[in-house]
């Protein structure tokens, strides 16, 4: 059972426990949530990564902090930037990782007053149920700097048997890499889980960490849950005194839950195979799994099989007709079976739900370029720079229509604020960036070779409607 503390204090000596449990606690707006976990979340940082934190207890001066171990491996000193933007630099002494699960609680002394997360029980988060996710995200080349983040989604799993770290917790948010070790809520503002992976398993095979928004998301996010959270830390030396909680009850057979969490863990380790069984299983289990569809189709596309990957996107969708994502892969399967009027259709249904998503804007002008529909595509990708102008790919892509249009005045300048700080130099968009360029500045030959390069790139990653772009736009310096 779980220790329920009142709303008064309790005193230890001089030691002042804050924690409570509100069990009869009402349901909350997502903007009540937000300012809820805006006040107890942190960011950590260290020469090496960003990550984030919550704060879970108050004795005196002393607040302790909890955070997944992978934010806080590295033997550097870590800073722990508070709400009040006060940076309180921490040493390895104050880091105890928890044994055998992802997780880690860092303490740190303050004259200053701060919240505390309230206690939920992560048995009670159901799948559809609401959840919230808050953070401070790395910055990127669509991030200037690591500013507090907050998503809301849904549960989508809420598994029997976790994974060996700890992990059981899945949810739709759209969550980013430095919101690991970040509060998951409840609709009532409770702390159920602690945040641990975000969404970022990509079919390209991009630096992740560099360009989020252009992600095909597989809507798998992870939290570890509070209740594995609180049973863990009786045995470890830092004693926080914040109660335990029943363990979610394991179940006689395997739910739909548990093959769901693992079909996602092989999927993000491009075991498709076994994904796509695990995922059969769970649909079999729960027919109106909408989120199993989905995830099961990306195991066939990766395996090149667009029939069965859009059958899957169909059903998903026939089961959640307002599943933007449902659309927006269906919309790139299409493409890439050289499809382009399918998905454009797919793509403004998309928009239609989700209007200000700059990606997928980009994502319609590839297929608006593929049907030559060039300067419908041109306005299209200005759109999506309107509401995004860190989002490089449609900046070059924006040079690649001029190009074939035959017009390219300005490119040149265009092209030349587009940064690529960790883009892998054989990405299909460096190689396009960098022909663009050779090629408009005289060096012709050199630039198609790398614009030749660029669409062998693609052709291997399974982009088919760039890898027919880039051909266009080689054909058309050719040309000249």
């Amino acid at each position: 059972m779980h220790k329920t503390v009142n709303l008064t204090s309790i005193l230890l000596g001089t030691i002042t426990t804050l924690v409570w449990i509100q069990p009869q606690a009402q349901a909350m707006s997502a903007v009540e949530v937000s300012k809820l976990a805006k006040t107890v979340t942190v960011r950590i940082s260290s020469p090496a990564r960003i990550g984030s934190g919550v704060i879970v207890q108050r004795r005196g001066n002393t607040y302790t902090v909890a955070t997944v171990a992978h934010v806080v491996d590295q033997p550097n000193t870590y800073e722990i930037q508070t709400p009040d933007n006060q940076t309180h630099k921490i040493a390895n002494t104050a880091i105890q990782k928890i044994k055998n699960v992802d997780l880690a609680v860092i303490q740190f002394t303050s004259q200053q007053s701060y919240a505390v997360a309230n206690m939920g029980n992560a048995n009670q988060a159901s799948e559809g149920s609401p959840i919230y996710v808050a953070g401070f995200p790395a910055q990127t080349l669509a991030l200037s700097e690591s500013i507090y983040n907050f998503t809301e989604g849904k549960v989508t799993a809420n598994a029997t048997k976790p994974l060996a770290d700890g992990y059981a917790l899945v949810y739709s948010n759209n969550t980013l890499p430095g919101m690991s070790g970040g509060p998951v809520l409840d609709d009532r503002g409770q702390l159920i889980g602690i945040h641990g992976r975000a969404d970022t398993t990509t079919i390209q095979p991009q630096d992740q960490a560099t360009n989020p928004d252009i992600y095909i998301k597989t809507g798998f996010n992870l939290g570890i849950p509070i209740n594995t959270f609180l049973n863990a830390l009786p045995g470890e030396s830092v004693a926080l005194n914040l109660g335990t909680l029943a363990p979610r009850p394991p179940a006689k057979t395997p739910t739909a839950a548990d093959f769901y969490l693992q079909g996602g863990d092989k999927l993000n380790h491009k075991d498709y195979q076994g994904a796509i069984a695990d995922f059969t299983q769970a649909i079999q289990l729960n027919p109106d799994y909408a989120e199993a569809y989905y995830s099961r189709s990306l195991g066939h596309y990766r395996q090149r099989d667009s029939v069965k990957a859009i059958g899957d996107l169909t059903q998903a969708i026939q089961l959640n007709p307002k599943y933007t994502q449902a659309y927006v892969q269906r919309g790139v399967v299409q493409a890439n079976s050289r499809n382009a009027p399918a998905s454009l259709s797919d793509y403004r249904q998309a928009l239609s739900l989700s209007p200000l998503d700059a990606t997928i804007l980009y994502r319609q002008a590839l297929s608006e370029a593929h049907l030559r529909q060039y300067q419908i595509a041109l306005i299209t990708l200005n759109r999506a720079l309107a509401f995004n102008p860190r989002l490089m790919e449609a900046r070059i892509m924006r040079g690649v229509i001029q190009v074939l249009q035959g017009r390219s005045e300005g490119v040149v300048a265009d092209l030349q604020k587009t940064q690529f700080l960790q883009l892998p130099f054989n990405s299909p968009l460096v190689k396009i960036h960098k022909g663009l360029l050779t090629s408009l500045q005289g060096d012709q030959q050199t630039g198609l070779r790398e614009l030749q390069s660029a669409a062998f790139a693609a052709q291997i990653e399974g982009e088919n409607q760039l890898h027919d772009i880039i051909q266009l736009t080689i054909v058309s310096f050719s040309r000249q």
